[in-house]
């Protein structure tokens, strides 16, 4: 009896109320139905868009720029501001129950690792859209989303573990670079007003990291290694551009080191797992991003064509295996 009713109201949900739940809670979804068959898909946040502040001569995605390499080939892109490995892990297993695209970019950004962007306070609406990122009956995944089956963590609590992780999680420096709070607490550029400070020690909260299995985003990406082999899915992993030359005026060379470091750590670990990584933390030169008083993986339209120049020659030699 029990079995019965629940496969009547499954079956009775309507399917246009639940396509307008996820048009405002869970886009994506929605997106995915679009492009499932596509040739390509690239997977990024917002260093896809044009830039919003500089006049640009060609003010077209990263993600079309690549597309122009091979006009013979559908692209399309999931591009939503703040998303990472966490999110395309999820839509990359709709891709494995229900599409035909076989071929997939998926944006890396060196940022997306360090503490400030895991415990960030989007990660919230990010989990519940994640919800709806799979093939369940509609109504369940209704059901799970009003029952908040899912990390959401108040903001206090997230700034709790953000904060812990500054104050205690060690790097490779002696004291007082030893941590990113204790860092940040050395004298440079003048005091906390001085916007060049406020800016160095950015960088620092951003990049001051040392990766190891136990990231989160390095789960992530773990995860969607894994799919591609099981699937046998050809694909690449983009690793943006930072400002690795503001990091080096801004902070010091140790800082662009660590960078660098962590860097090379997932070329290898990724090559290993046969997922060729484009490398391109040290190809853009600081003129071509776009905001200033923040680390971003922001370009102007040089930017963006400079990467998507590098990740279309390395795409070019996966599809001719």
């Amino acid at each position: 009896m029990t079995v019965g009713l629940l496969a009547l109201l499954l079956w009775l949900y309507p399917e246009g109320a639940y396509l307008h739940f996820v048009e405002g809670h869970a886009d994506q979804y929605l997106q995915f139905q679009k492009v499932k068959d596509c040739d390509v898909i690239y997977f990024s946040a917002s260093s896809n868009f044009p830039s919003e502040f500089v006049e640009e001569q060609d003010p077209r995605k990263l993600s079309q720029f690549i597309a122009d390499d091979f006009p013979n080939l559908r692209f399309e892109a999931f591009n939503k501001p703040a998303s990472h490995a966490g999110v395309f892990a999820h839509l990359l297993e709709m891709f494995r129950k229900d599409g035909d695209a076989k071929t997939f970019i998926v944006t890396m950004n060196l940022r997306s690792f360090g503490s400030d962007w895991v415990y960030s306070e989007l990660e919230t609406p990010l989990n519940q859209a994640a919800v709806c990122y799979n093939h369940r009956p509609n109504l369940i995944n209704r059901a799970l989303v009003s029952l908040r089956a899912y990390d959401d963590l108040s903001t206090e609590e997230r700034v709790a573990l953000r904060t812990q992780a500054w104050d205690s999680d060690p790097l490779p420096f002696p004291s007082p670079m030893n941590t990113v709070t204790s860092w940040c607490a050395v004298e440079k550029w003048g005091d906390w007003r001085n916007p060049k400070r406020q800016l160095a020690d950015q960088f620092i909260k951003q990049y001051g990291f040392v990766l190891n299995e136990q990231n989160p985003r390095v789960q992530d990406f773990d995860k969607i290694a894994k799919m591609a082999q099981e699937e046998g899915w050809t694909m690449v992993f983009n690793l943006l551009a930072e400002n690795t030359q503001k990091a080096d005026s801004l902070v010091g060379s140790e800082l662009v080191g660590l960078m660098n470091d962590n860097a090379d750590w997932l070329d290898e670990r990724y090559e290993n797992m046969g997922i060729p990584v484009i490398n391109s933390l040290n190809a853009v030169d600081s003129k071509h991003f776009t905001d200033k008083d923040f680390p971003t993986e922001h370009y102007d339209d040089v930017g963006r064509k400079i990467i998507a120049k590098r990740v279309a020659v390395a795409l070019k030699k996966e599809l001719a295996k």
